[in-house]
């Protein structure tokens, strides 16, 4: 029932020859363009056409790939989006039912006279103003009953009803899918974004610990180039010192 809906709903924006494209992209996802023009028994850009039409209602999207093998043209793949498609639908047979109701407080609120001889029906206004006669062939005119027709209208308006419960049961599920189709995208994302939180943390870690290490190893140098220069003045000092002593012996040699 489901596909009748969307064929219906595809014919209804472009035209019977677009309702195969319901059967071939039905529970299939980024379906080539070419597949289905070839499928279809059409030109390339007659199926883009109608694909264009039912996109633009938003019963279809598209993604693009560059096919290098074709000097760079763009293919484009092609989904059904069921629960748009089913909404769209829903709508028309909400405006279908709200015409049909106009219709029908128009005939239990009106009455029609039509002519024995003649098809064409007269309101009220029109029929006072023949004075009850009909204005081709002057006969009286009979009031005409509007049961058969609000019987009718109040079965079509019924019919309709009966298909957007149908649709509402069905986006009811397909809402139910999505949304934990949604629920685990968004556990995967979490999952992926931990992940990337996990590895920038010991990127950092890594980062922070080359980085001391790197400075651990400049304060070493610096320190070894201070011992060193510490080293050279205690050497001039101790140089120093030896020649005191060397001088001050002798002197006191020099006295004796």
């Amino acid at each position: 029932m489901k596909v009748k809906l969307l064929k219906d709903i595809v014919s209804t924006i472009a035209g019977n020859i677009a309702v195969g494209v319901v059967d071939l992209l039905y529970e299939k996802k980024n379906v080539n363009e070419f597949l289905i023009a070839k499928k279809l028994k059409l030109t390339i850009n007659q199926t883009r056409n109608i694909l264009y039409k039912l996109g633009d209602q938003g019963l279809v999207s598209f993604i693009r790939k560059k096919d290098r093998k074709k000097g760079g043209w763009y293919t484009y793949f092609w989904t059904l989006n069921l629960g748009k498609s089913l909404e769209k639908f829903k709508s028309i047979l909400n405006k279908d039912i709200d015409n049909l109701n106009i219709q029908l407080n128009t005939l239990r609120k009106s009455r029609f006279y039509r002519c024995p001889n003649n098809d064409p029906d007269l309101n009220e206004e029109s029929a006072l103003l023949h004075e009850y006669h009909c204005p081709e062939c002057g006969d009286l005119l009979e009031l005409k009953d509007n049961a058969p027709n609000i019987a009718s209208l109040q079965k079509e308006i019924a019919k309709r009803g009966d298909i957007i419960t149908e649709i509402n049961e069905d986006l009811g599920a397909i809402s139910i899918i999505e949304g934990k189709t949604r629920e685990r995208k968004s556990r995967a994302e979490a999952k992926k974004k931990t992940k990337e939180r996990l590895v920038r943390k010991k990127e950092r870690e890594r980062l922070a610990k080359k980085e001391e290490r790197k400075k651990g190893k400049a304060k070493m140098k610096k320190l070894k180039v201070k011992i060193k220069k510490k080293g050279k003045k205690e050497k001039k000092k101790d140089k120093k010192y030896k020649k005191k002593i060397k001088k001050s012996k002798k002197k006191r040699k020099n006295k004796r």
